[in-house]
């Protein structure tokens, strides 16, 4: 099993016209991809989607288990209008409607958010060949067949080939005691020590309103340029080794211009994004061309139910299922894990799996993040899809809230 799901490079991209989808690229797919959409279409009817785009207009419904298209706008259900730039970059994978939905582009005309990620599963499957998930689609078994145990953890010196077989099948691995207390308390000092190194409007912070009225800076970007002790741990061989369980050769990269970021997890936050929702890391986008990335969570103070723990949907990142936005995670029939993590411990998910964070009710967390990449994957955000992205990532703390 590999954890490479690329089958899309930068430079075979396509414009794809509005008009021309619709009518020629669409009654193809449907006939090549129909056995990919119809099991959904058998459990789920979606609202019509009618979608304008320049001049033109054309409409998606769904009758009798089959996809009918057709020109004009439907009187009922979703009408959104993209530009030509979205539509082709919505069929090429190189956006999703989170990306105009989180930058505060999207221009819903009536409906809501959930039909347009419903057609997107659709658009997905019928483009890609991928089968929509529905529940009982995958299974977890371990390498000796046996059923897999999901609340299982690791430590530093079990064999790599028992954590890169987890991985792979469920998706994120829990890695005790990676770090000692010593260790992660020169962090905590250092965000206490560097806070003021951040301010609102920087671009390298993202700051949310709790109860009390106070704002907070909760991700502090680029902490390595102020953290020694961080500079530390990022060269430590106990971190690098991560890169080495997926078989596929991750290296570190972070994202552009930010090796790691310190996030801070208030209590009682009302107004901006400190505790996740349910998201992919590649919700924005780009899943066909990065995927999968792997995220590396540092445990500074330790998490558990009532202090913001890490919670995960396991398989979720071997499925075609909404990249964000759940309001039931359970319907998909696919387990919902906890991870509870001391302090020290280690939490790495696949870019592609489904993952949350609770609000904490007792005390704060603090947590650093930071990623491993494909080998072959750059982040250089010249271009275009990826600036897109970058932007309505930075700028989804003003725009929408938790």
């Amino acid at each position: 099993m590999s954890v490479d799901y690329r089958t899309r490079r930068d430079e075979d991209v396509e414009d794809i016209d509005f008009v021309t989808f619709f009518t020629s690229v669409l009654p193809h797919l449907l006939d090549k991809h129909a056995a990919c959409v119809t099991p959904w279409l058998q459990q789920n009817t979606p609202n019509d989607l009618s979608i304008i785009c320049g001049e033109a207009s054309w409409q998606l419904r769904g009758v009798k288990r089959r996809i009918l298209a057709a020109p004009g706008i439907s009187s009922e259900g979703l009408l959104v209008r993209l530009s030509t730039d979205e539509f082709s970059g919505l069929i090429n994978d190189l956006y999703t409607p989170m990306t105009f939905f989180v930058s505060g582009d999207l221009d819903i005309v009536r409906g809501d958010m959930s039909t347009f990620l419903d057609w997107w599963l659709i658009i997905r499957a019928l483009v890609d060949g991928r089968t929509v998930h529905i529940p009982g689609g995958i299974d977890f078994h371990g390498s000796d067949g046996k059923a897999l145990d999901l609340t299982h953890s690791f430590h530093m010196d079990d064999p790599v080939e028992d954590m890169r077989h987890f991985l792979q099948t469920a998706g994120f691995l829990h890695i005790r005691g990676v770090f000692t207390e010593g260790e992660m308390a020169a962090v905590s000092n250092d965000i206490d020590a560097h806070q003021d190194k951040y301010y609102e409007g920087d671009d390298k912070s993202w700051w949310a309103t709790t109860r009390e009225g106070a704002r907070r800076p909760v991700r502090l970007q680029r902490f390595d340029h102020y953290s020694a002790a961080t500079r530390t741990l990022l060269s430590d061989p106990r971190f690098l080794m991560i890169g080495d369980i997926s078989g596929n050769g991750h290296v570190h990269a972070g994202l552009q211009d930010n090796a790691i970021e310190a996030l801070i997890k208030p209590l009682n936050v009302v107004e901006g994004i400190s505790d996740l929702p349910w998201h992919k890391d590649c919700s924005l986008g780009r899943h066909s061309y990065e995927c999968c990335s792997l995220t590396v969570g540092i445990s500074v103070t330790g998490a558990e139910a009532d202090s913001g723990q890490l919670r995960v949907i396991a398989g979720s990142h071997r499925v075609l299922m909404w990249p964000a936005l759940l309001s039931n995670a359970e319907q998909h029939g696919l387990p919902v894990i906890d991870l509870p993590t001391g302090t020290g411990d280690i939490t790495a998910h696949l870019s592609c799996t489904h993952h949350m964070s609770q609000a904490p009710r007792v005390r704060e967390r603090r947590v650093m993040y930071t990623g491993f990449r494909l080998p072959s994957v750059a982040v250089d955000n010249r271009v275009a899809s990826k600036s897109r992205i970058s932007r309505a990532r930075e700028a989804a703390y003003k725009n929408v809230s938790q």
